[in-house]
């Protein structure tokens, strides 16, 4: 196909885009490839993959709706080709560049019929020289994709089998883990031109621009260090301009191109207006603007905004072992993070407004840090800059994950390489705080058997110990380097403990109920989470023919946690009797989900020590039943709403004095409030306590005053006569501070003798906006709107809508009303709901049903 693509000039260097349509061949692969695929030329966009390409041509069904993951396995284990052709015309004097930000993963390029360059590493930008290959006029172009599973196959065969989680031979070849299959995302092993590809003309040409920025004590001065790589002749000068937040100039330099392919201009900014993480201050952004010439001509431009600010780890020894706190400005920040995976298994569906809309999810949420998971992709430009906008910190893995990893010659070249692209271009950006070597290797190594395997040959630890920092320590000092998540500050010490550094607890969800968290107390948490359910009707998508519960197995098929449906059933068991419906299991595991990280995350907000949670995960990738706060279709989950009072700045939370997984009434030394403030400013809360019966019976009250300073913790113990219960089965306590409410129960409620639950509930739409009013006749827990089955008799899709509140507790007499609204600000049209789906739409935890249809 031929296709004619407008230049973008900038100065004396062009870049012609060749994104848009390809065609695509199928070249080869397993027999069970369609005859119909085989013999196609299959429209093809890129930057895209070669299963969209034929998702969109109807080719493949789509591999996340029931079996059709398993059906589509010859993708990845085939051969593809990528062709167009492209126009293009000689400047005199001047090079051409064939541009690739990304192919995945095992590619040979070729230009006209000649071999111009070979990719093999999806994680890697590639250029190559294309002038002695191009002709006037029209060029074809053509990129030769083998199949990455099989290179990953033959590594393994040629050097041997590493440890990993799973029978997948993912660590031999520099790809995203998780295309491999995860515990939570399907086996998709994807092949294609995933990022930009372009043609690029110059005489000279900016390649990066790496600033990194310093503070001066007391921060009266930022010191901006604009390291500029250039590929231009000697002589070129580079000019660097910065401009502060509102685009007044505020600084310039200029170097001069002398037998170096850098220049280093310095930049003193005084009285610098300070980059904050969300909710400590603002996020202003300076504009560095970066000119190379020669002989009076301009020959390339660059711009990219920085964030004046500065960033350290505090690891001061303490008395259970070593403290790791973020400090940014001199602040310590308690972090309230997730976990980031990829968003879609496809990464060309990942769009950047879907991204950014993700990422207020997590700012909504009260979320503060992200944590990039190294078993997916380095973090797009767009993911950053919303993130410095929004002030979310970004802690970025490099990319490793659970498994050990080859240090050959070649593979050692590769990881350096990524390195060096990453570390460089995203060093402008103010939320990327910590880099960390890769994600539970080390612990692989102490925990998992992995050294009868390996033998002598190496295992990564090379890598985190020596290839990375030494790559940070020349491209980017002024950022803090961890080895590895967990990591006990050394290899020789064991990375599960609490003692030192950085922990994941995973043992609550592993082997325990969720008050198991309360026997930590760790100085910073990494992962932690608890597997539950997506909305129903996101579930409901891709089980056609199915009702989604646990007795589906197309269900199944989307839960891919280890042993899951034995560990969500063993959670379930001290609340709720085994669920009647599908409905109510769906509810009750929904609802324990949120209960259990909720559970953990304050009970680590209320410990000194600790200097942060980060919850395993935000997002999904498929439809899944997995750690999600958000499912894949962008719906929230009661996860999501649970943890946006957790991680609310100003916290109340009531918690037993001693640590322990215990349902004794008030733990052995009673119960505490405990306030927690991560906010800027002090705050004096008046806190109201009582006790109640289920019945809905004030036992007793008191009120608590205290001053809680910025970044601070108050413990108020609560007067014995109103925190021990006479009866521990009909009783609990509702405490309420700042306008929110939080309760403790005193025994699970399967033991509990609460009434039977009653409601009564109205509807109406007004100004747009729907509205459903619950009133309690008895006392009733964790009501919840499902908003997403609201929406088909509205005429709308399930995601459409958002629901402002979820897991609210109304004593008997209290009404709420829950504001239904769309996503997209647009008016909610009259419509009739009827009677049968608002009963199956509002739900309280007490309403689930065992199989002799008894409620709790």
């Amino acid at each position: 196909m031929t296709q004619t693509t407008q230049a973008t000039t900038s100065m004396t260097a062009t870049r012609l885009d060749l994104g848009g349509e390809w065609e695509l061949t199928w070249a080869g692969g397993p027999d069970d490839a369609p005859e119909a695929v085989r013999t196609a030329a299959i429209p093809a966009r890129v930057p895209g993959e070669v299963h969209t390409a034929l998702m969109a041509a109807g080719l493949i069904a789509d591999p996340d709706v029931g079996w059709g993951e398993l059906e589509q396995r010859w993708v990845g284990h085939s051969q593809w080709v990528y062709r167009r052709t492209v126009h293009w015309s000689p400047v005199p004097g001047a090079r051409t560049d064939l541009v690739a930000d990304g192919l995945d993963t095992i590619a040979d390029v070729y230009v006209n019929g000649r071999l111009v360059g070979a990719a093999r590493d999806q994680h890697l930008a590639y250029r190559w020289p294309v002038n002695d290959v191009l002709v006037p006029g029209d060029n074809l172009v053509e990129v030769r994709f083998a199949s990455a599973w099989e290179a990953a196959y033959q590594h393994e065969h040629a050097h041997g089998p590493l440890p990993s989680p799973y029978d997948e031979p993912y660590a031999h070849v520099r790809k995203a883990a998780a295309n491999f299959g995860w515990d939570w995302g399907p086996h998709h092993v994807t092949a294609g031109i995933w990022r930009d590809i372009r043609l690029e003309t110059y005489t000279g040409r900016i390649d990066h621009v790496r600033p990194l920025v310093t503070l001066d004590p007391g921060h009266t001065a930022a010191h901006v260090m604009a390291h500029v790589r250039v590929d231009a002749p000697d002589g070129s000068e580079v000019r660097v301009e910065l401009a502060d937040p509102t685009g007044r100039p505020a600084g310039s330099a200029s170097g001069t191109v002398i037998g170096s392919d850098e220049v280093v201009v310095a930049l003193r900014v005084d009285d610098p207006d300070l980059w904050w993480p969300v909710g400590l201050g603002a996020q202003p952004l300076y504009r560095l603007r970066v000119e190379v010439g020669h002989a009076g001509v301009v020959l390339d431009v660059a711009s990219v905004r920085v964030g004046l600010r500065s960033v350290a780890v505090d690891e001061t020894p303490d008395a259970l072992g070593t403290r790791w706190a973020l400090v940014v400005n001199g602040t310590p920040v308690r972090a309230r993070g997730y976990n980031w995976i990829p968003d879609d298994t496809f990464a060309g569906r990942a769009t950047p407004e879907r991204v950014a809309h993700r990422i207020d999810q997590a700012v909504a949420g009260n979320a503060n840090l992200l944590r990039v998971w190294g078993g997916g992709h380095f973090a797009t430009e767009e993911f950053l800059d919303a993130c410095d906008e929004r002030g979310v910190l970004v802690w970025h893995d490099f990319l490793f994950a659970c498994a050990a990893y080859c240090e050959d010659e070649e593979m050692t070249a590769l990881v350096t390489a990524e390195a060096e692209q990453a570390v460089a271009r995203m060093a402008a950006h103010p939320s990327l705080v910590i880099w960390c070597g890769g994600n539970e290797t080390v612990l692989g190594w102490h925990h998992w058997g992995w050294a009868d395997q390996i033998g002598t040959r190496g295992w990564g630890a090379r890598y985190y110990l020596d290839v990375l920092p030494a790559v940070l320590e020349r491209l980017d000092p002024t950022r803090p380097y961890v080895p590895n998540s967990p990591w006990s500050g050394t290899l020789d010490r064991d990375p599960a403990a609490d003692t030192h550094g950085l922990s994941h607890l995973w043992d609550a969800w592993n082997e325990r109920d969720y008050a198991h968290y309360r026997y930590h107390d760790p100085s910073f948490v990494a992962e932690m989470g608890w597997c539950g359910p997506p909305a129903w009707t996101t579930l409901d998508r891709v089980v056609p023919g199915e009702s989604p519960g646990p007795d589906s197995p197309q269900t199944l098929h989307h839960l891919r946690a280890i042993d899951g449906l034995h560990k969500l059933t063993r959670g379930l068991q001290p609340h709720v009797p085994t669920p009647r419906t599908d409905a109510d299991w769906h509810f009750a595991t929904q609802v324990v989900q949120a209960r259990a990280v909720a559970a953990g995350v304050e009970w680590l907000r209320s410990r000194e020590r600790c200097a942060g949670a980060v919850v395993w995960q935000l997002n999904d990738c498929w439809p899944a039943i997995s750690w999600s706060a958000v499912d894949s279709a962008g719906i929230e989950k009661p996860l999501w709403y649970a943890l946006r009072r957790s991680f609310a700045p100003r916290l109340a939370t009531v918690q037993p004095v001693t640590p322990g997984p215990t349902h004794d009434p008030t733990g052995p030394d009673g119960l505490v409030v405990v306030l927690v403030n991560d906010s800027a400013t002090a705050w004096t809360a008046d806190v109201l306590v009582r006790r109640v019966a289920l019945d809905g019976r004030e036992l007793a009250r008191t009120t608590l005053s205290a001053g809680c300073p910025a970044g601070g913790l108050v413990r108020l113990p609560v007067d014995p006569a109103v925190a021990n219960p006479g009866d521990p089965h009909a009783e609990m306590l509702v405490v309420e501070a700042g306008g929110t409410r939080t309760t403790w129960i005193y025994r699970p409620e399967r033991e509990l003798t609460a009434p039977h639950p009653e409601r009564r509930v109205a509807v109406e739409i007004a100004d747009g906006v729907l509205r459903v009013t619950v009133t309690a006749v008895t006392t009733l827990r964790e009501v919840c709107v499902a908003a997403d089955r609201l929406a088909a008799p509205l005429g709308l899709e399930p995601s459409a809508l958002a629901v402002d509140d979820a897991l609210v507790t109304l004593l008997p007499g209290e009404s709420r009303t829950f504001h239904i609204t769309r996503r997209d600000g647009r008016a909610i049209a009259p419509a009739e709901l009827p009677s049968t789906l608002l009963n199956a739409t509002v739900r309280s935890f007490g309403e689930v049903t065992g199989p002799n249809g008894n409620s709790l």
